[in-house]
């Protein structure tokens, strides 16, 4: 099976080698719940916790059950400078030119069905960041960015975006090639 195939069993062990926190994303299916489509959310009991963290055999069952899965990455994971991951969310596309500027023209980062992530690093913050804009007439136009802080996931390629049924794609440099030094740093 090729990695599109296979997210998860083919990319955790080298995201986990990096420092990094990967964790599974059931796909296909949907939510039996709300019907909603899944491969976007982690449903494993403690994901939110650092790998040191989880009770003993949790990655190891993950990684021999769950390799067709889609593959995310637990945020605010420490990286080796003392800095945590995080990452810049765009929702929509007329919004990314000007997250790309504010973040310096970040290197690495993903698109999906619309918009794009922009990966930083980040000193320890407290509060939840979002951006709403509203449209004409005082419309909501939603929800167009938000930093992907602590205990969030952020979904990576080659996982499959549930309503394109397409894998999302790197632009710039792939985080498992990254120097994480020339991550954008913010909130300092």
């Amino acid at each position: 099976m090729t990695d599109s195939t296979r997210p998860f069993g083919t990319w955790a062990k080298i995201y986990r080698d990096l420092g990094l926190s990967p964790r599974p994303l059931k796909y296909p299916g949907a939510d039996s719940r709300t019907g909603k489509l899944l491969g976007k959310a982690c449903k494993e009991r403690g994901w939110q916790l650092p790998d040191s963290e989880l009770p003993p055999g949790t990655v190891e069952k993950w990684d021999a059950q769950y390799g067709h899965y889609n593959i995310g990455l637990l945020m605010g994971t420490p990286l080796p400078d003392g800095t945590l991951l995080g990452a810049l969310d765009i929702d929509h596309d007329q919004y990314v030119p000007l997250g790309r500027a504010l973040l310096g023209n970040p290197s690495c980062g993903r698109v999906g069905k619309k918009g794009a992530v922009y990966f930083v690093r980040f000193t320890p913050l407290e509060a939840k960041v979002k951006y709403k804009v509203k449209g004409e007439q005082n419309a909501a136009f939603g929800q167009v960015a938000e930093f992907l802080l602590q205990r969030t996931l952020c979904v990576i390629p080659p996982s499959i975006h549930p309503d394109i049924e397409q894998p999302y794609r790197w632009i710039g440099t792939p985080l498992h090639e990254m120097d994480f030094n020339q991550l954008p740093l913010i909130g300092e």
